[in-house]
């Protein structure tokens, strides 16, 4: 019996022939298919010359596995880690014009940039970028709407960075979300410096105004509108859906009165970290509430919204985007970072750039 593989110099396919003077075994035919798997040749034909010395092709064409393989899934491992990447750690910028009867006059265009849920997130050296797009929109004033640390409070230094390249050019005010008032608590209960009063001074020393259910008045081309920053107690992030609510854990409208006192005449614009409570917080007076806590829902479903709150109800009613409620409008950025839950998924970090509009 001979073998022998036939074709051209330089050839990428080549006629495999065994000649012999009996029909081959089953167990000579694997050994030719071995053969031919192991030849450096891309593309191998397989054929018996068989005793009669009429040539048959016994089996099909054989192909020897391509080197493109192992490339086409390194592609796409790229493209999955780009794909994270892009979600994970790219800004989104949301846009939203408001337009309200109750708005001063001197206040049409007033601009308003938002962000949330820091913790300990990044973006460029110093938080460099996120401080240049929000200088591209040239707020009139910039809001904080809480967790700008996490609970541990040992990733404060995003916060304090992005503060130092925002320099005075523009009034940040902050209020106070769960994660601070966690570090506040232990910080109390530590024996030695937890970290977050620490933190809370250098804040202030980068003059940011902290309402911790406190009021401002807002000033410009001679109207004024009031901003407030309501500080729930910990127990108001309790589970709000059956079986586990609790009547007694939440907020109510005369807590938010006991907090900040009534709401006063004219525009009132809100700060507060959970969304919640949108209902309460209109019911109170607020015109525009401005709130984060969700971070989207984590993995945002198509056609469907945010998956998953931080107190683990599936399809939070107040995930993100824009609501309204009567006069009163909500916007609940997904934020910057992450908390228990280290991923994103089709909800790319936010900044929220607002216009406010007066109309008649």
């Amino acid at each position: 019996m001979h073998t022998g593989l036939l074709g051209p110099p330089g050839s990428s396919a080549v006629l495999f022939v065994a000649h012999t003077e009996r029909p081959i075994t089953e167990a000579e035919e694997k050994g030719y298919r071995k053969m031919c798997a192991a030849s450096r040749k891309m593309v191998v034909f397989y054929a018996c010359l068989c005793y009669d010395d009429e040539l048959t092709f016994r089996g099909e064409m054989m192909r020897k596995k391509r080197p493109f393989g192992c490339l086409y899934f390194l592609i796409g491992l790229l493209f999955l880690v780009m794909f994270w990447y892009w979600q994970n750690y790219t800004l989104q910028i949301v846009r939203y014009t408001l337009s309200y009867a109750e708005l001063p006059q001197g206040f049409d265009g007033y601009k308003i940039a938002h962000i949330s849920d820091m913790h300990g997130m990044a973006f460029g050296y110093k938080n460099s970028t996120l401080a240049r797009r929000i200088r591209e929109f040239n707020p009139d004033i910039v809001v904080c709407t809480g967790d700008m640390i996490s609970s541990h409070a040992k990733d404060g230094q995003a916060f304090l960075d992005f503060l130092e390249s925002m320099g005075d050019q523009y009034p940040i005010y902050m209020c106070l979300g769960n994660h601070e008032q966690i570090a506040e608590w232990k910080e109390l209960e530590s024996e030695s410096e937890y970290g977050y009063d620490a933190f809370i001074r250098k804040v202030r020393e980068y003059g940011v105004r902290i309402l911790n259910n406190e009021t401002e008045i807002l000033e410009k081309d001679g109207d004024q509108i009031r901003i407030i920053g309501l500080t729930l107690a910990l127990y108001h992030y309790s589970r709000r859906d059956e079986p586990y609510a609790d009547e007694n854990l939440l907020l109510k409208t005369p807590y938010i009165e006991e907090a900040v006192g009534r709401a006063g005449e004219g525009f009132n614009l809100l700060l507060v970290h959970n969304p919640s409570y949108f209902r309460e917080y209109t019911a109170w007076g607020a015109d525009l509430i401005l709130v984060g806590h969700m971070h989207g829902g984590v993995i945002r479903i198509p056609f469907k919204g945010g998956l998953l709150s931080p107190e683990h109800v599936f399809f939070p009613e107040f995930d993100a985007g824009l609501f309204e409620e009567g006069t009163g409008k909500m916007i609940v950025n997904r934020g910057l970072g992450n908390s228990a839950i280290q991923m994103r998924l089709f909800n790319r970090p936010e900044l929220t750039e607002i216009t406010l509009k007066s109309v008649p």
